[in-house]
This record gives structure tokens, sequence and C-alpha cells, in this order.
């Protein structure tokens, strides 16, 4: 099989709807599967597929594990390739062209696909066609079957969130790249469902530090304080209500950071995610040279 769309699902179900009718006008053939992993969700997303969709491979989580829930996905995934969605996005064309660079490149281990809207797009981080990268955006990824294999899935500790650049940064350790592919473009209707700007914030803030504290090896005190302080910038412009918000993921990581074990990627890989990633790429005190 070529492909499997992998979908994760939380009391989304008018959305997931939508997702599903999008991707079978898409694909119109037989060489792919739906996979479907519904996140304990409340509100009948599991049997409204199961009834307009009785052909999706419907996975059902027993309670709401995040973003790892895709992993159960990817497990059962029978494609070359996992075509990693929201329940909230969906392709809206260049799939195939995107499938065959995977496999002319033979390299690449995620390509991340041109997200045009939504709270994150491939535009707001400069991306050009065919560049090295390091994260992707979870709304719109493929992600090849061998990778998978090598590295496994996404990390059991990032319930939310930055968890694309987590795995990015396995994936690169592990001899792979992460491109950005600019001619499949996808939609993310980015529901208002189930986000609380609150909730990103800590999330984001603990697992930045929480990746750089298990992954990093050269200076890794160093770019510890240079997220922190970056996070807490923000207080400058008066952001008092975000700042504090970060303060408290600061905060988690300290909890966080006696589980995680220390697995040091290499200086090459640490380096890449350095230069791509804008909170470790920023000097942590360059506004006082007016940086």
């Amino acid at each position: 099989m070529k492909a499997s769309f992998v979908i994760v699902n939380y009391n989304r179900k008018d959305e997931l709807l939508f997702t599903l009718k999008s991707t079978k006008e898409l694909i119109r053939n037989t060489d792919y599967e739906i996979v479907v992993v519904d996140n304990a969700s409340t509100d009948g997303s599991a049997d409204a597929v199961r009834e307009a969709y009785p052909d999706v491979v419907l996975l059902i989580n027993s309670v709401n594990t995040g973003a790892p829930a895709w992993n159960l996905g990817f497990k059962a995934a029978k494609g070359d390739y996992f075509v990693i969605l929201d329940d909230d996005s969906h392709i809206e064309y260049g799939l195939e062209e995107a499938l065959n660079y995977m496999d002319a490149n033979k390299d690449v281990g995620v390509l991340a696909l041109n997200v045009v809207t939504g709270p994150y797009t491939s535009e707001m981080w400069d991306w050009k066609d065919g560049q090295d990268t390091v994260g992707f955006i979870g709304c719109g990824a493929i992600l090849r079957k061998d990778t998978y294999y090598k590295i496994g899935g996404y990390a059991d500790w990032i319930f939310l969130y930055v968890n694309e650049w987590e795995y990015g940064l396995r994936c690169i350790d592990a001899g792979y790249s992460v491109k950005f592919f600019e001619d499949s473009k996808v939609i993310h209707r980015a529901s208002s469902i189930n986000r609380s700007s609150k909730r990103l914030r800590i999330f984001v803030t603990q697992h930045e530090l929480g990746i750089v504290y298990k992954f990093f090896s050269v200076k890794r005190n160093k770019y510890l304080l240079r997220v922190m302080i970056n996070n807490l910038k923000i207080i400058k412009h008066g952001d008092f209500k975000n700042a504090w918000y970060n303060l408290i993921g600061i905060s988690k990581f300290f909890s966080l950071a006696k589980k995680l074990s220390y697995t040091p990627v290499s200086p090459e890989a640490q380096q890449l995610f350095v230069e791509n990633f804008q909170i470790t790429k920023k000097s942590a005190f360059g506004f006082l040279l007016g940086k």
C-alpha cells in the first residue's frame, strides 16, 4: 500500500467528518487507507465515523493521550508512508507529487508539507522549497514508514506542542533529513475547540526546555538559559499574562527534567536544530545590543 492517512481526533466530530470527506475526494483510488485514532472523545465522533465511513480504520483510545496517540495509528498503518493530519486539516493538492518526491529521495525521513492557514504556517518559518529543516507542522506532513521503524513514534513525554521538533531532531540524528515541500498545500482550519493560549504557552515552554535538556550535549546550560529568557522577553511588550504562563512552563520543566533520561544527539544534529529553531537561535541578551 502506498500511503496511510493517520488522523487523531478529540471531540471535533464535525471537523473530523469534513477532513475525511476532503481526504476521500483527494485520493479517489484504492492504494491508500485512512486510519483514525479517536482520543477518548465524548461527542459521538467514533459512532459518526463508523456510520459515514465504515471502511476507515477506527482505533479507540480509552484515554486522551495527546500527540502520542498518533503512535497507535502508525503501528496499525499499512502504507509505505504515513500522511499525518489533524482532525481539522486536509490536503488541498500535491499529494502525489509529495509522495513521488519521497520515492526519489530515500534520505528524507519526514516531508513537511506547505501549511498555508492556521496559527502556525510554513510561511511563518520562512521555509523555502526543498530546504533542510528540523521541525514540521504536525497538521500536514509525511513520515516514511522505515523512519518510524528505526526511531519509533512521537515522544510519550510530550502531550502536545513541539513534538514535531523533538521528532525531527531524532530523525536527523538517525541519519535522515527533514525537508520542506512547497507544492503540496495543506489547509488547517484551526478549530477553536480544545484550544487554549494558557495551555499552549505552558506546554511549549516546558517542552522546548525538555528537548534541550534531553538532547543537547554542547553548551546545554547556555541554551537552557536562552530558552528561558527568550520565552520571558514578551513581558517587555506588556504581555504579562503569557509571560506568566511561560513562567509556569519553566517551573513544570524542572519537574519534567527529573523524569527524562539523557540521550544526547550528535553535535551536528544539535547545531542544525539551533540554527532552525527560533527560540534557540536568537541570543538571550541580543536586545541589549538592539538585536
